[in-house]
């Protein structure tokens, strides 16, 4: 396992873990760049999504909360102690065994991406270390490359849309896993 990028992969969860913890009750509502999710969804998607690989390492956990922040940090510290135990490959269900690098490399790419969802979500500025994106672009670039399965029909990003030139590296990294960098909320 390449462990600069399980490094990435931590810091950006540590990131993200910081803002949901701060998200308050009355923003759980909000909609989100994810179509038809709230804030609240996605939380409890980033949340079952992690204990679905989870439990290929670890014994499932005794319970969950009703309130899906306040599981992120030990659902997320599960999955560091998980990509930590794990070898070459991850036996992933419904894909079987796939490169442990490969896994990182998409799930530090989608908690970039779904710190940008909360921030757009809360409207609130996102300030992500340019040593993250730099390493975030690339990885980018090669998930959603024409033929990827993680794109389109089918896949778990929606298309990409044209990138901005003027755009941010951020900006690059949201256009490829299919959403406008642009997105706002709509006005209540």
């Amino acid at each position: 396992m390449d462990v600069s990028l399980l490094r990435l992969d931590a810091t950006a969860l540590a990131l993200l873990g910081h803002d949901v913890a701060l998200i308050p009750d009355s923003a759980l509502a909000n909609p989100t760049p994810c179509e038809g999710w709230t804030v609240a969804d996605l939380i409890r998607h980033m949340n079952e999504r992690h204990e679905v690989v989870n439990r290929t390492v670890l014994p499932p956990l005794d319970a969950e909360s009703d309130d899906p922040r306040e599981d992120f940090a030990r659902i997320t510290a599960r999955w560091l102690a998980a990509a930590e135990r794990t070898g070459p490959t991850l036996n992933l269900p419904g894909r079987g065994p796939t490169p442990t690098d490969r896994v990182l490399g998409i799930h530090f790419v989608d908690m970039l991406v779904h710190r940008w969802d909360l921030a757009a979500a809360l409207r609130t500025a996102l300030v992500v270390p340019e040593r993250l994106t730099d390493a975030a672009l690339p990885l980018a670039r090669a998930n959603t490359a024409p033929g990827s399965a993680l794109n389109g029909p089918g896949g778990v990003y929606d298309r990409p849309v044209a990138e901005d030139p003027g755009g941010s590296a951020m900006d690059a990294v949201v256009a490829l896993l299919g959403r406008n960098p642009r997105w706002s909320p709509p006005d209540r």
